[in-house]
């Protein structure tokens, strides 16, 4: 009788916790519409310029006379690069991103700046501009 009274609470309880499962569970029917969007930013180097001229990803960056040969300006100014073709950029400057003469400055080194802005009669016009960082 000891045997079956233990098969008997097992089964009990068994049943108990199958039965409660309902009880507390979701029913997986709910259709939760979560209106959240998340924007991701464009991760890609940017290469030509789309028709509608507004840019935002990666691009080559650096002083337009040390490193990129662009003699329009006089003195050392912030240009970007999108394939063969050298921007001035308009809305930040050489000096707004640290010594441009430093080690890793402008005038020093050819950069890579995470971009978004447009391009309108040759320059680009910049709405964020943030130069990526170097490893350590």
């Amino acid at each position: 009788m000891d045997i079956l009274n233990k098969k008997n609470v097992l089964l009990s309880f068994m049943l108990l916790i199958f039965a409660s499962s309902f009880v507390f569970a979701h029913c997986g029917f709910c259709q939760v519409q979560n209106k959240t969007s998340i924007q991701k930013k464009p991760s890609s180097f940017i290469t030509s310029i789309p028709n509608s001229g507004k840019l935002e990803g990666f691009v080559i960056t650096s002083c337009g006379i040390c490193n990129f040969g662009y003699k329009k300006n006089k003195g050392c100014s912030l240009t970007i690069k999108i394939g063969d073709t050298v921007y001035p950029v308009e809305g930040t400057s050489i000096h707004d991103h640290g010594d441009a003469h430093s080690e890793e400055g402008f005038c020093s080194a050819v950069r890579v700046a995470y971009v978004s802005g447009k391009i309108k009669k040759n320059k680009f016009y910049s709405e964020f501009f943030t130069i990526i960082e170097s490893p350590n």
